[in-house]
């Protein structure tokens, strides 16, 4: 009997592959590499000097009590301090209505969970967070893929799959969406929950990068269309620490109505019983002293900067090989191979970072069924300006080498047709 027969390991996950970023990222470290491929924030933008003085703070006041077991739906303070951050967004939101979650990525896996039967329909775009899909698998939802254009989710083409598919949930990105940098429309909203509301549809609406908007702020989020129509759609909103103060301190809001919520906290008992409460405490100092706006400033004047470093140098250097619009927020440049390059499998895309010591992430990692996609995923938030500027010139080098070879015999081998998308 084979090891694999043996395994304890269900098969759902014992089958699972692991996401081809987390490869890419192992390799990032190495000397000389220049990483495009990760959605991580500038550590030089990261507020620790702000951290540091509110977790000294923390520290100098903590009590026996601070260190006890805490409610699951977590700290009131910081509850009551999200709860105003949301109404800063436009939403009607009481620090009862939010439950602190490990990262938005719990909070996704949460709703996974209590929303998600096994064998049920959850719709996403055709390009999306390899980490949500894997959260849906996990739970064991059937993925049915909605078409998307560069404004995101293609809502008329959408009826027609909730009309035949009739999936319970739909994840949307509307804000500056991972990997496409897409943002959805108002019209599209608005169309988007009469489309969930009649269909009995519950909308995830993650919005990370939401803040992170360059020239102007997004449309409103789906959930304050819906508080402000009153178009009854059922709409669980989630937002996330992570992008606009520290990934470290791993966490997120959640916001849901009322039996989805309650339900949610039963999960997360469960699951870690409560978020973090020295990490919570310290995020509430961070909020209580009104320096967010500040920092949420500099991060968009920064990360507008760095956008624009990229994009140019792009042009430059990639000239002919890619096709891509500047963002206009978030972290990342969606760029499309040009069709004399050859539609390539992710591992081949980790063989050409390693050459060309250049990491970008394939459109194949993002994809329903991790199949070759004429797409990179860049991103311009990590990198220092002169890592952009090389990592461009790397990378249209790699690619200018790759056109070359893409009508060998052997290329023709080892490489698909491409097809139309």
């Amino acid at each position: 009997m084979s090891a694999a027969a043996r395994t304890p390991v269900r098969p759902l996950y014992a089958q699972a592959s692991g996401s081809p970023i987390r490869a890419m990222l192992a390799l990032a470290g190495q000397p000389g590499m220049i990483s495009l491929a990760g959605g991580h924030p500038d550590p030089a933008l990261l507020p620790a000097d702000w951290l540091r003085e509110c977790m000294l703070a923390v520290a100098s006041g903590l009590q026996g009590h601070s260190l006890q077991y805490g409610a699951t739906e977590g700290l009131p303070a910081l509850r009551a301090a999200s709860a105003e951050l949301l109404q800063q967004r436009g939403l009607q939101a009481q620090a009862e209505q939010v439950v602190i979650t490990t990262g938005s990525q719990q909070a996704i896996d949460l709703l996974a969970r209590v929303l998600v039967e096994p064998g049920a329909g959850v719709a996403v775009e055709s390009f999306n967070y390899p980490a949500a899909l894997q959260a849906f698998r996990f739970a064991g939802a059937q993925l049915v893929e909605v078409p998307a254009d560069a404004q995101g989710l293609d809502v008329e083409r959408l009826e027609s799959v909730l009309t035949s598919a009739r999936p319970r949930v739909l994840y949307v990105v509307p804000n500056f969406a991972n990997p496409t940098g897409a943002v959805m429309p108002l019209a599209r909203r608005v169309r988007l929950l009469e489309l969930a509301a009649r269909h009995e549809v519950t909308l995830i609406e993650d919005d990370p990068y939401g803040e992170l908007w360059f020239g102007a702020a997004p449309p409103p989020s789906l959930a304050q269309i819906n508080q402000q129509t009153g178009s009854h759609a059922q709409v669980a909103y989630m937002t996330s620490y992570s992008k606009v103060v520290a990934p470290a301190l791993r966490l997120g809001v959640l916001m849901a109505p009322p039996d989805v919520l309650r339900a949610v906290v039963l999960a997360k008992q469960a699951a870690d019983v409560h978020s973090g409460s020295l990490e919570q405490l310290t995020l509430t100092a961070m909020l209580a002293s009104s320096r967010l706006v500040e920092h949420l400033a500099m991060l968009r004047k920064a990360y507008a900067a760095k956008a624009r470093t990229l994009a140019a140098a792009l042009h430059a250097h990639c000239g002919g090989l890619l096709e891509f619009s500047e963002p206009q927020g978030g972290m990342f440049v969606w760029a499309r191979l040009a069709s004399a390059l050859p539609l390539m499998p992710s591992q081949a895309w980790v063989d050409f970072g390693l050459q060309h010591q250049v990491l970008a992430v394939p459109g194949a990692a993002f994809s329903l069924h991790n199949t070759a996609q004429p797409w990179l995923r860049l991103s311009f938030a990590n990198p220092g300006a002169d890592a952009l500027l090389q990592g461009a010139q790397r990378l249209g080098r790699g690619l200018r080498s790759l056109a070359a070879t893409a009508d060998t015999p052997s290329s023709r081998q080892h490489f698909p047709e491409r097809t139309s998308p």
